[in-house]
This record gives C-alpha cells, sequence and structure tokens, in this order.
C-alpha cells in the first residue's frame, strides 16, 4: 500500500494529470460523430454511447447540461494493463466523455500516464493504448492536462480500488449478487463486460452524477462507476473504483461532491460487503 502511495505522489511530482480534455467547437451530434471519428482513425472503436445527461435530467430535473458517455470495446492494451493489475479495470475499458452545450463542448478522458504509471502497468501494449487516447483527442484540438488540485495525504490510506475477497465463490455468482445489490438500491446497469480475466460492471445513479459533474465535468473519464470481479484462486477478488479519489480534481474540495462522494463510498462498501466479501490489501 505504501508503494502505492509514493507512485501516486511520485507521478503528481511530475506533473501528471488526472484527465486530458479538449474543447471542441459545432453541435453535441457532431462533436460527437467527430470524436467517434477520431477513435476509429486511433484504432479504437466504440462499445456503447450513453446519454448520461439525459438521463439525470429524467431523474433529477432540468439544469445538467449535455453528457454523452462513449464506452470503448476492450482490446489488447485494457486486457494487458488489467491481466498485470486488476486495478486498471477502475477505468477499464475506457470511456470517453462528451459534455457542454450549445456550440462549445469537452472532451476528454483519463490521463493514462497518471493511472497505468501508478499501477506499474505502462509498458507494451498498454502504453499504445494510452497513446491511442491521446492522439484520438489531438485529432480533435490542443489537449489540455486537468491536473490535481490537491495532493492526497500520505498517511490517508487511500488506494486506487476499494478491494474485498470473496472465500469459495465463483466469478458468476459473485457478479449476480452484486448486479442484483445494485438493481435492489436502485441503480441503472449496463450489462457486464468481459475485459480479460476481469468482468466489469457499471453501475450508475443519476444524483450522484448530478452533483460530481457540475462540480467537475472532467470527472467523467470514471464513468459509469466501475466494479470488477476476478477470479483469485478458489476465491474471487470483487472490488470498484475508490470515490475519494474525485476529491483531489479541481473544484472538488471543499465542494457538495465530497459529500456524495462519502455517501457513495459508503454504498459500494455495503454492496462488497453484501457479496461477502472482506477487506483485501496486496502484499499482506
Amino acid at each position: 500500500m505504501k508503494r502505492i502511495l509514493v507512485a501516486v505522489l511520485a507521478a503528481l511530482g511530475l506533473a501528471f494529470a488526472q484527465a486530458l480534455v479538449v474543447e471542441v467547437e459545432g453541435s453535441l451530434e457532431d462533436v460527437e460523430a467527430r470524436a467517434l471519428k477520431a477513435l476509429e482513425a486511433a484504432g479504437l472503436q466504440a462499445d456503447r454511447i450513453l446519454n448520461l445527461g439525459e438521463q439525470v435530467r429524467q431523474v433529477t430535473g432540468p439544469g445538467f447540461p449535455e453528457y454523452r458517455l462513449i464506452v470503448l470495446k476492450p482490446e489488447k492494451g485494457s486486457v494487458a494493463a488489467v491481466s498485470k493489475n486488476p486495478m486498471a479495470a477502475i477505468v477499464l475499458p475506457p470511456t470517453v466523455f462528451v459534455t457542454g452545450e450549445g456550440e462549445r463542448y469537452l472532451v476528454g478522458t483519463f490521463d493514462p500516464h497518471l493511472l497505468f504509471g501508478m499501477l506499474g502497468v505502462y509498458e507494451g501494449a498498454v502504453r499504445d493504448l494510452g497513446l491511442r487516447l491521446q492522439a484520438a483527442l489531438g485529432r480533435l484540438g490542443l489537449v489540455r492536462r486537468v491536473a490535481p488540485a490537491v495532493m492526497p495525504d500520505p498517511q490517508s490510506g487511500l488506494m486506487p480500488a476499494l478491494l474485498y475477497r470473496v472465500p469459495q465463490a465463483s466469478v458468476e455468482e459473485v457478479v449476480l449478487l452484486v448486479e442484483t445489490e445494485f438493481t435492489s438500491r436502485g441503480l441503472n446497469l449496463l450489462p457486464h463486460v468481459r475485459v480479460g480475466p476481469v468482468t466489469v460492471i457499471m453501475p450508475c445513479k443519476s444524483e450522484w452524477a448530478r452533483i460530481m459533474f457540475l462540480t467537475q465535468p472532467a470527472g467523467g473519464f470514471a464513468a459509469p462507476c466501475r466494479f470488477f470481479a476476478m477470479p483469485m484462486g478458489g476465491d474471487v477478488l470483487v472490488g470498484a473504483i475508490e470515490p475519494m479519489l474525485m476529491t483531489i480534481m479541481p473544484g472538488v474540495p471543499g465542494s457538495e461532491a465530497v459529500g456524495m462522494l462519502q455517501e457513495a463510498r459508503q454504498v459500494m462498501s455495503e454492496v462488497l460487503e453484501s457479496v461477502g466479501g472482506t477487506p483485501y490489501r496486496p502484499g499482506l
């Protein structure tokens, strides 16, 4: 755990960012089409496109901007990343977000330098994936890095993912239990997807999305929220993105989003515990 925290601080010290974004002018449909074309030119294909903006407005009312999520198809870079470190599943397969209003939109994704470097997987096919993501954004305009507003506290014990180990279980039954728990809690749920040895589950709660993305639109690189499960001997490792990672993004510290992220963390931990998981830390 300490090694992970040191890696985080080292990466931040090198001025890496949490997200890469580019401003694009045009209608929403035009910008989305151009983003898809840029991704295809970089050898990346969309698996699904989610109209998060409309979903949120239907649940929470007007006042939320247009927000599209382009979830990419798993490819060898994503498979290589999760095969080497399953925590990479917290943002895989990659999501490219498109958000804004009128004739000006922000297109972005996560910074592969920071996350993949932090997790010790940024090489080979994983590095190639990162370069292609950046190249796709570069086709749309000048890429800007969204750097953290604050440094994480080394004493906080913050890790990229919440990890739990479910003894004597199968991935299939754990995934079913997790998905059932989401449904019972009223969260929206996409069909899960296999990324190499990992099954990725993507739930979303409109109220959380409204608060988070009105506060910091670039947080969309981690949406929909990622849960994952994979075999670990006769057990199952199940985990989720650590919501508190978002508290170091610009505009988030001291905002309403902090309370929302704390609520999300509580719910996510309860879901992981409900399937019989006990906290797990690599190397311990």
